[in-house]
């Protein structure tokens, strides 16, 4: 008769974590140093992944550096991060394709530009950036003005097997306002962004992915109606899919007031209204759609202005976990949203584990050098990282 094999003696220190969904494993839970309480709340997840990083280098490296990109990104539990190709040099061509690899355990993965200095003109070389390493078409966030250039750069896409992250917006109407159009726009004096400029959007991209049958992404949704209608074009079958930004799930337009102009909720789409923000959250529950860090810091000298002329952008990668936790309130929510959508999407394989509390908490770190665009500083989040 077989005996049951013994467990390996565990070293000092050391304790058995359970694994969401798996088999518990070793962790050296001394140099956490968590109380007893925090201790027996550990739980270890799949790593996250972000599919809007948008760091700034090279070419702005007062945004961020290398060291400190993989240093946010180790803190907040992400081991992989799709980098946007609006940098300088811009993505456009394979000698730019350089900052593929592995850095402090965490793989920077490329994502091409759509289009030569993504100026909506000019197709890129989509096979040439594939077999460079590329491994998905974006936007870079700037609107496609011409609906033709995109139809023939998603039928390019669909021959190479690549996803296209496209921002659903109307090129005309996106560059209007700075906040959401609405009373509360009107009584801040400020100029308002329309929602219906991410209805457009949307409703070109579902028209456009049942066209050419190409995979679609939708990043940065934040409107009911935008979720709305990519619930039914997933329903009705369409290689379709969406994400929006962590913090969207607990910012809405009135933080802005609250905000007192506070340019780190300058953000680009802008902050929408309580209605769109439970809608958001409703979509990610129902697995409509994922998260996304959407990592854009921003320099100091880029937010110190007027509420209207600051740089729109905000750190992500260090408060996404627990901002998803605060508004879902389940773990395997988030796992679903920020870590198993993702890795799905770019066909991510890997096995690192990310240390969590989810009874913990994040105080969101003070605005201050690179954390002057964090728009969630000082915030109070449910659930913290302990570490990959």
């Amino acid at each position: 008769m077989a005996r049951k094999a013994r467990e390996k003696p565990l070293a000092a220190g050391h304790r058995r974590v359970p694994v969401l969904g798996g088999a518990a494993i070793d962790v050296d839970v001394a140099a956490l140093g968590l109380d007893a309480d925090a201790l027996g709340r550990v739980v270890a997840v799949p790593s996250f992944v972000d599919l809007c990083c948008d760091p700034g280098f090279p070419g702005f490296p007062v945004r961020e550096t290398p060291d400190s990109l993989v240093v946010a990104a180790r803190c907040g539990g992400f081991s992989a991060l799709l980098c946007s190709p609006r940098v300088d040099p811009m993505v456009d061509v394979p000698e730019n394709l350089g900052r593929l690899g592995v850095r402090g355990g965490v793989r920077l993965l490329q994502a091409a530009a759509i289009t030569r200095g993504l100026r909506c003109e000019e197709l890129t070389e989509v096979g040439l950036l594939w077999r460079a390493g590329a491994v998905a078409l974006s936007d870079g966030g700037v609107p496609h003005a011409d609906t033709t250039v995109l139809r023939n750069a998603l039928e390019y896409a669909r021959e190479f097997d690549l996803v296209v992250l496209l921002r659903p917006a109307d090129a005309d109407l996106d560059p209007l306002g700075v906040v959401h159009d609405s009373p509360l726009a009107t009584r801040l004096g400020l100029r308002g962004n329309p929602a219906a400029t991410e209805e457009i959007g949307v409703s070109r991209a579902v028209a456009l992915c049942r066209a050419t049958g190409a995979a679609v992404h939708l990043t940065h949704l934040c409107t009911a109606v935008g979720v709305e209608l990519l619930d039914r074009a997933q329903r009705a079958g369409l290689p379709i899919t969406g994400s929006t930004p962590a913090r969207n799930l607990v910012l809405d337009e009135n933080d802005v007031d609250d905000g007192a102009y506070d340019a780190r909720y300058r953000l680009h789409p802008p902050l929408r209204g309580a209605s769109d923000r439970a809608a958001l959250v409703d979509a990610v529950r129902a697995g409509v759609m994922g998260l996304a860090a959407d990592h854009q810091p921003r320099a100091p000298e880029e937010k110190d202005h007027e509420f209207e002329r600051a740089v729109p952008g905000s750190t992500g990668l260090e408060t996404a976990f627990a901002a998803a936790l605060t508004a879902l309130g389940s773990v395997e929510e988030v796992v679903a949203a920020l870590s198993a959508a993702p890795r799905s999407l770019l066909g991510i394989e890997d096995r690192s584990l990310t240390l969590v509390d989810p009874g913990g908490q994040t105080i969101a770190a003070p605005p201050g050098g690179r954390h002057r665009s964090a728009a969630l500083a000082n915030r109070v989040l449910r659930g913290r990282v302990l570490g990959m």
